[in-house]
């Protein structure tokens, strides 16, 4: 009897306990945030992001595919009848892309999108591609992505959640989001202390020297000179050439003020590229010894035909002035660089400085 009386208060307050804890009111949850924007407007902004790539950081030698867009339904962390657009576009640049891709990083850096630089040892992932990402301040995502080797690489835009329009209750159809602010103007690289390749390579992104004058009127118009190999910012292709001199008439001096690029008006990119084996060597000596010693180093080469790729550009804008090819016309003891500065067995045929001149002298008296 005594097991049984005690039994009856334990189920007592066993079933007290769980009607207070049915009783018990719910932890109340945040409310859904709802798109501030709508989807066209969303998707006008994409395209005027894909307009704004093309128009600051491509050159016209790269091929724009239209773009594709989409939508999908469903908002992480947002409504489920909200609307995420999407844009894509591919960019077919042959050996240039990777190029392409890096000058796009660039940019993007400097024009309010976060997190677009990857650490070096990041740049290429295990199954051979390399992203470029960032987030700009209006909320569009960007992914571009490449595979190693490839000619193009793709550029995808996302937008945040966004109000569709066959849901009536909106925000306005237009007017919600703030103008882009304008894109920001290419680096002026006049202040380093040699002249760098980039003013050639990417004239959309970096000048010689934005403080240079106008190129307008008559001569003379003072000139400096890069030479590149390769066709990336990252790799310059090996091969022995040997140092192209303007005419020191048409060339901007160093002065006790400043070096060459900022007197400058022009800076002529000559871009020097091997074709071919001659099928001829040449040897040439450098002295490593006290001059008038005598002794020399022998260095044999293969000798290979050559292409000269001139565009004379203004200092200022880095707006094309002219543009023309030369071969390469000189070799044997001719076509040994001054100075060796890099390795391998390939020497490019030389130029030849007074065709060089002729074709320049235009330019520098003011009438290309």
């Amino acid at each position: 009897m005594t097991r049984r009386r005690a039994a009856v208060p334990i189920r007592l307050a066993l079933t007290a306990s769980l009607v207070l804890a049915a009783c018990a009111p719910a932890e109340p949850q945040p409310p859904v945030p709802e798109p501030l924007v709508t989807t066209v407007e969303f998707e006008n902004r994409l395209a005027e992001h894909l307009a704004r790539f093309t128009a600051e950081v491509l050159e016209p030698d790269a091929q724009v595919a239209a773009a594709a867009h989409s939508r999908a339904t469903g908002c992480p962390g947002g409504p489920d009848w909200g609307v995420v657009p999407r844009a894509e576009t591919t960019v077919t640049a042959g050996d240039q892309a990777e190029k392409f891709l890096e000058d796009l990083q660039s940019w993007m850096g400097g024009n309010g999108f976060a997190d677009t630089f990857e650490d070096e040892d990041r740049r290429w992932e295990p199954d051979g591609t390399r992203a470029v990402t960032g987030v700009g301040g209006d909320g569009a995502a960007v992914r571009a992505r490449i595979a190693r080797d490839s000619p193009r690489f793709t550029i995808t835009l996302t937008g945040p959640c966004t109000w569709p329009p066959d849901r009536p209750g909106g925000p306005p159809e237009t007017g919600v989001l703030a103008p882009l602010p304008p894109p920001s103007g290419p680096a002026s690289l006049g202040g380093s202390a040699d002249l760098d390749p980039r003013v050639c390579r990417s004239p959309k992104l970096y000048v010689l020297n934005d403080d240079a004058p106008a190129y307008a009127g008559p001569g003379p118009h003072p000139m400096a000179l890069v030479t590149y190999t390769g066709r990336t910012n990252y790799q310059e292709e090996e091969f022995a050439h040997d140092e192209i001199l303007l005419p020191r008439s048409m060339a901007a001096q160093f002065t006790s003020e400043s070096r060459p690029a900022k007197s400058a008006h022009l800076v002529v990119c000559v871009h020097i590229e091997i074709t071919g084996d001659t099928g001829r060597d040449v040897t040439c000596r450098y002295t490593y010894e006290p001059a008038g010693s005598g002794s020399g180093v022998p260095i044999a080469f293969d000798l290979h035909d050559s292409v000269y790729r001139v565009t004379v550009r203004e200092a200022r804008t880095g707006a094309k002035v002219a543009e023309f090819t030369l071969p390469g016309t000189r070799g044997g003891d001719g076509a040994c660089p001054f100075r060796l500065d890099v390795r391998g067995s390939r020497l490019a045929l030389a130029l030849d400085e007074s065709e060089l001149e002729r074709r320049l002298r235009p330019a520098f008296d003011g009438r290309p």
